[in-house]
């Protein structure tokens, strides 16, 4: 099956190539100033007069030691550990990486752990990231700001968001010190990582002092109120650090078992993302998590839907064999899922409301056909709660099997039952593939109904899954689109599929490989057919 783009006021037909349609800006303009729930968009800068900051850089403090001074080498090791990290299973489709618990110690004890973290953010649309490291040498109470314009590393420069930290700097928890980030490692090895995944993003590093609950709270809320959808913050912390040196011998037998299970109890507050848990088990253990005010700071930041996911854990005791100096590491990924997934596995549209539906399609072609006034089921005061609310919806109509009219709007523009009465009509009179439904032909027509929850972008064709995903297709002013259902339908694989969705949209077969961005729904469909006895 194939079918048509919709858009709010008309339907805009299947089949023909989009470029320079006017009228599908309508549909873009529904949509493109709202963001995910608990964010705000970021709006693009202005010329405002101000003179330009002097440019001051600071410098890594541990090239040429924690990871290696020449760039092509540190940038071979960068990419050889995030092509050994698997997060395939803890990819979700549509969904939004917000943040990240990365260890900082030399890459080659931490390097493959932390890039299970980077690897989730590869891919994504990244403008920036606030990373949040303790502070190692410099001891204070609070959170210090750089006062630097850039950042740099052996891969070169990374520009900071000197407006996010002089917004911070307006709290009193918060405070310029430059001394905090003269030896501090924490933060630095982050970035190196963070070129290589996210090279257009700006920085906004800090560095944390000791801090009450009540402090972690507020400075959790300032963070927060930065995350946008083009921010990720990193939380940077090691995990225990066990042995004389560091002053923690809690036990001498089963070492690797007994920092597994101390690992375990951190990191389950953390999925569970319980800051309070996260206390009790500091406050209960004594373990020594070096970034404890920072992995708090992210627990009281984190929006609302986020969810955590422990990618790797490992300790440089396994890797060296030295049990008696050990520290173990994580790497921890916090996702918010796009809104589309309330359809996975929930009816939406109860059955006895599907019947009504049909059946008020059914109605419409009727009266449309016979040329009489289309029906009025509010009026009559018999219109369902479930389709009372905005969906995007597809009409369908198939004779003997073959489509014979398909037309809908993918953005929820109207009350669902409106939208069947208005595609019902525009499926059977509107497809330009088709010539109009003609009254004797009604009998027998099938009709089918999708209904659509609102597009979310995804990263690439690795996101879709066939069958399940609709897909909305954009190059330049190029655009189609497919149902979930078409490429079952055709016997299609995910490459077939973009083929022949490119071409829908009027390019070359092979467009979607590059410079392409989809954006990917869910379909409850029903039809006459299946609502048979």
């Amino acid at each position: 099956m194939f079918e048509a783009i919709g858009r709010p006021q008309d339907a805009v037909r299947s089949g023909i190539g989009l470029a320079g349609l006017a009228l599908v800006a309508v549909l873009l303009a529904a949509t493109a100033c709202k963001g995910r729930e608990g964010s705000t968009m970021a709006a693009a800068p202005s010329d405002t007069g101000e003179k330009p900051l002097e440019k001051k850089i600071l410098d890594s403090p541990v090239a040429g030691s924690w990871y290696p001074a020449d760039p092509q080498a540190l940038r071979k090791d960068l990419e050889g550990y995030l092509a050994a990290a698997d997060v395939t299973q803890a990819r979700r489709t549509g969904a939004r990486i917000v943040a990240l618990v990365s260890p900082h110690a030399g890459y080659r004890y931490s390097g493959g752990v932390a890039a299970h973290g980077y690897r989730m953010l590869q891919g994504q649309a990244i403008r920036r990231v606030i990373v949040m490291g303790p502070s190692h040498h410099v001891p204070f109470t609070g959170l210090a700001l750089p006062d630097a314009t850039h950042w740099r590393t052996p891969l070169g420069e990374v520009p900071i968001d000197t407006k996010a930290v002089a917004a911070l700097a307006s709290s009193p928890l918060f405070q310029v010190r430059e001394d905090a980030f003269r030896r501090e490692h924490s933060v630095d090895m982050q970035v190196p990582f963070l070129q290589v995944v996210a090279p257009g993003a700006m920085l906004v590093p800090i560095v944390v002092g000791s801090l009450t609950p009540e402090a972690e709270k507020a400075a959790g809320e300032a963070i927060h109120a930065l995350m946008d959808e083009g921010t990720v913050v990193v939380a940077s912390s090691d995990f225990t650090h066990y042995g004389e040196d560091f002053g923690y011998v809690p036990f001498t037998t089963d070492v690797p078992a007994n920092l597994k299970a101390l690992a375990d109890d951190a990191l389950a507050a953390l999925q569970a993302r319980d800051v309070g848990a996260f206390r009790a088990h500091e406050a209960k253990t004594q373990d020594t998590i070096c970034g404890r005010f920072p992995i708090a700071i992210l627990l009281e930041a984190l929006p609302k839907t986020a969810e955590a996911e422990v990618l790797k854990f490992d300790t440089s005791g396994r890797m060296t064999g030295e049990w008696g100096h050990v520290v173990s590491y994580a790497s921890v990924v916090f996702q918010v899922p796009p809104a589309r997934h309330a359809f996975e596995g929930v009816t939406v549209i109860p059955e006895a409301d599907q019947r009504f539906l049909l059946t008020l399609a059914r109605d419409t072609l009727q009266r449309h056909l016979a040329g009489r006034n289309l029906p009025d089921p509010e009026r009559e005061g018999r219109v369902p709660e479930s389709v009372r609310k905005d969906f995007g919806v597809f009409v369908t109509l198939k004779e003997r099997g073959d489509l014979r009219g398909c037309i809908g709007s993918i953005a929820p523009v109207e009350a669902l039952w409106k939208g069947v009465i208005r595609n019902a009509v525009n499926a059977a009179s509107e497809d330009p593939r088709f010539r109009p439904v003609q009254r004797d032909e009604e009998p027998l027509i099938e009709i089918e109904v999708s209904v659509l929850t609102p597009p979310v972008g995804v990263r690439g064709p690795e996101d879709i899954v066939v069958g399940r995903d609709g897909v909305l297709l954009t190059k330049g002013r190029n655009r189609a689109v497919f149902l979930p259902q078409v490429a079952p339908e055709q016997g299609w694989d995910l490459p077939t599929t973009l083929t022949h969705l490119a071409m829908k949209a009027g390019l070359a077969g092979d467009a979607w490989k590059t410079g392409t961005t989809f954006e990917v729904f869910q379909a409850q469909v029903f039809n006459e057919a299946g609502m048979k006895p």
